[in-house]
């Protein structure tokens, strides 16, 4: 649910789609946004472009049995859409708010929202094959694992035991219409037996803003929190060696995710903390799918803004960008417009291209 004033993204979509037409308007820029904000993002200009003429023909995913306009049906992609139609009620949806609540070394508090969707793995990955869900298509290829085998040995791998495991499920941001992706954090929960309500253990996959699967952390069992490096940089104000203190809570029930939180902070006894992200999960309808660019958009654009705050190097064109993500999305606290990073960023951005 939004909270302190935050809209939804039904809400808030048109002002993000008058944006996005209006960035489309110049894929190198695009491709120059999503490279300064998210570190290793390298999108290819056929990639951007292909993003925007499903934006611009898509009279996008308004629903169970609606049609999409303007989409043709010789068009490769109007299969994806057909495969994903047909897929509707077949799995779990999840409505997810995400909330970045940083205290250092400036205080800024935001809620962004996104989707996911749970899926059964196969027992190995020579079986897996792509699995089409109302969000999109969910791969082997955008996971570290995609497999009960790899979980299990994994797992022995961490812990020393190799676990009982008949059944995986794997909560995550699908690839709509095959092409875009936006899943920070992904979920593996792992039962014992194929028909257990309740899970045994869980791991959780970090991912980068564009797609790729980053990390993966282990918890022994379900009441465990995770206590691990971070090891990649979703944003440039990162560092590998920060340390994650993680926890899943489950519904009462046992049987959903009801929220992962994580805690980030840079020594391994919680000293500098300065972060603390959490996702909220509710079981939602079939409905209106979030257009992935939008997230990684919108996410981009908040990071010009923080960037101001940590005193990163910017260009004339990239502080706009960050004022307009002042003036275009809510947030709950606003970072102030200029400050210094006080040793809790590297600002990599800063040794990148312009």
């Amino acid at each position: 649910m939004p909270i302190d004033g935050e809209r939804g993204p039904s809400e808030s979509g048109g002002d993000l789609g008058d944006l996005l037409d209006e960035l489309f308007e110049d894929l190198d820029k695009v491709g120059r946004v999503l490279q300064r904000a998210f570190p290793g993002a390298r999108p290819q200009p056929d990639e951007i472009r292909a993003r925007r003429e499903e934006h611009r023909r898509a009279t996008l995913d308004l629903g169970p049995g609606v049609p999409r306009n303007g989409v043709d049906s010789g068009d490769s992609r109007s299969e994806a859409a057909r495969l994903q139609d047909q897929a509707c009620g077949k799995h779990t949806i999840y409505a997810v708010t995400a909330r970045h609540k940083r205290s250092k070394p400036f205080a800024s508090d935001w809620v962004g929202h996104t989707q996911s969707v749970r899926v059964t793995l196969p027992a190995t990955r020579a079986e897996a094959a792509p699995i089409w869900t109302h969000l999109g298509v969910v791969k082997a290829e955008d996971h570290l694992l995609f497999s009960i085998e790899e979980l299990v040995s994994g797992y022995a791998e961490a812990f020393g035991a190799r676990p009982k495991v008949e059944r995986v499920d794997l909560i995550t941001g699908a690839r709509h219409y095959d092409l875009d992706r936006f899943s920070p954090l992904s979920v593996f929960l792992a039962y014992e037996r194929a028909d257990d309500r309740q899970a045994s253990f869980y791991v959780y996959e970090s991912g980068s803003a564009m797609g790729n699967p980053a990390v993966l952390y282990w918890a022994p069992t379900m009441d465990a929190k995770i206590v691990a490096k971070g090891g990649f940089l979703f944003t440039p104000f990162a560092r590998v060696d920060n340390t994650y203190t993680g926890k899943l809570i489950m519904n009462r029930a046992k049987t959903e995710p009801s929220m992962l939180s994580i805690a980030i902070s840079q020594h391994p006894d919680g000293g500098r903390h300065y972060i603390d992200i959490s996702a909220s999960f509710e079981v939602v309808e079939p409905g209106k799918v979030i257009w992935p660019v939008a997230d990684q958009i919108q996410a981009a654009l908040r990071v010009f803004a923080i960037a101001q705050a940590m005193g990163c190097k910017l260009e004339v064109w990239e502080w706009g960008l960050g004022q307009i993500a002042r003036s275009t999305f809510d947030w709950i606290v606003e970072p102030p417009q200029r400050g210094r990073e006080q040793g809790y960023s590297t600002c990599s951005m800063d040794e990148l291209p312009r």
